[in-house]
């Protein structure tokens, strides 16, 4: 890609996409969490 070497191709576009692919499962796993935040703290 763009004459790039296999491996620099990956490492500048495979790793950033795998990141943002990895960020978006979070997002959607965490969506559903219970909401903590009327608990007041831990003390």
């Amino acid at each position: 890609m763009f004459g790039l070497p296999a491996t620099t191709s990956w490492v500048l576009f495979g790793f950033p996409a795998f990141w943002i692919i990895y960020t978006v499962v979070f997002l959607v796993k965490s969506r559903n969490w219970p909401d903590d935040s009327d608990k007041g703290g831990t003390e």
